[in-house]
């Protein structure tokens, strides 16, 4: 694979975590409705950062968990996620029968239609470039030991086994998303643009910023301030499709 770098920072720091894809992974896009179901190629960085303060709930006992959940959280926030997706990704489209409730119907009344369905099949390894800048070595292992408590990015069920992280200095290679306003898009090999989410300023400046992310919490998390779309460029190009798949391959 070409060595050429595609950030900007030659002193930034990244802990680079690896998965291996053992099952179809799904997370649908930001504005698709529930019929119509298309999925990212990639899992985004609010979804990492949230599956990481999650892991934290398995990763310590009851009486440590959420405090061990609120300093990474703390630790995590304002970084940059990167991932760098498999050199294969087959996104297959099917129909699928769900149950909604009936319009006009009394609450909780629920009726079976058809919904729109994509899963990514991976070939290879996604990595997870955190940013590390300033963290101490401590973090570094912490979050390690916590990463591997991760089983799932994006919709439950697209399952991923922790293969092992390494620290890298200096400019992430090719293969890795980056924001669009960083890429360069001329050099950088990216041929896909994907809106992905992330934690907006907001989110990041609010001392209560942990209760907006808590699934029992009481404060919102509205989408456009505290959760941000950023358009992100991928490193996949199209390669072929059929009645029920699309193929995209890494760029090299």
């Amino acid at each position: 694979m070409n060595n050429m770098t595609v950030g900007k920072d030659a002193n930034a720091s990244w802990l680079i975590l690896r998965y291996l894809p053992t099952a179809m992974f799904s997370v649908r896009m930001t504005y698709a409705t529930n019929k119509g179901g298309k999925t990212l190629l990639v899992p985004t960085p609010y979804a990492v950062k949230l599956a990481l303060v999650d892991a934290c709930f398995r990763a310590f006992g009851a009486n440590k968990a959420e405090a061990r959940a609120k300093q990474v959280y703390e630790l995590i926030k304002g970084r940059p996620v990167r991932i760098g997706p498999p050199r294969h990704c087959v996104v297959q489209n099917t129909f699928i029968k769900i149950k909604q409730e009936e319009r006009g119907a009394p609450r909780g009344i629920y009726a079976p239609t058809i919904a729109y369905r994509e899963f990514c099949y991976y070939d290879g390894e996604l990595r997870v470039a955190l940013g590390a800048g300033g963290m101490s070595d401590q973090d570094v292992r912490d979050l390690t030991e916590i990463a591997a408590r991760v089983n799932y990015f994006g919709k439950r069920g697209s399952f991923m086994q922790f293969m092992g992280a390494k620290f890298h200095h200096g400019e992430l290679p090719r293969g890795f998303t980056c924001p669009e306003s960083e890429a360069d898009i001329v050099n950088g090999g990216y041929r896909s643009m994907h809106h992905l989410d992330d934690f907006g300023q907001a989110l990041i400046q609010d001392p209560h910023g942990f209760d907006r992310i808590n699934s029992y919490g009481t404060k919102p998390s509205s989408l456009g301030s505290y959760r941000v779309l950023v358009p992100t460029m991928l490193p996949y190009r199209y390669m072929s499709s059929g009645k029920h798949f699309t193929h995209y391959q890494l760029v090299e």
